[in-house]
């Protein structure tokens, strides 16, 4: 998660790694969709949130930002998905952490974390 301000605009990013290839749901346009079998093996969301409404000219530096943060991931056959959502951020990221993973952000059990590694 990154905390990103442009001017007087906060924004919260969270990537997260959501072990699953990417569905039709996914997108916010299905219709620009790959092909079902050119399909990435796993779906990787980057998602902002922010408590007011995104700014039209923050939206290409946000998108960029996020790209720059997971360009690695088209090498690995992941399928990177941006959104914006007008939601408050510590809210939203917890409501994310209980119902995906069953634990507050606060409460991360350590053997959660033991796949962050570089080698």
């Amino acid at each position: 998660m990154w905390d990103i301000r442009i001017s007087d605009q906060h924004y919260t990013l969270a990537i997260l790694d959501e072990f699953r290839p990417a569905t039709l749901d996914d997108f916010e346009n299905p219709f620009l969709i790959y092909e079902e079998d050119d399909q990435r093996a796993n779906y990787v969301s980057a998602t902002y949130f922010s408590d007011g409404s995104v700014k039209d000219e923050h939206r290409e530096i946000l998108g960029e930002f996020a790209r720059m943060l997971t360009e690695h991931l088209a090498l690995a056959h992941c399928e990177v998905i941006i959104k914006f959502y007008q939601e408050d951020p510590k809210k939203a990221i917890e409501l994310i952490m209980l119902t995906k993973y069953g634990f507050k952000e606060s409460d991360i059990p350590l053997d959660k974390l033991l796949h962050f590694k570089q080698e």
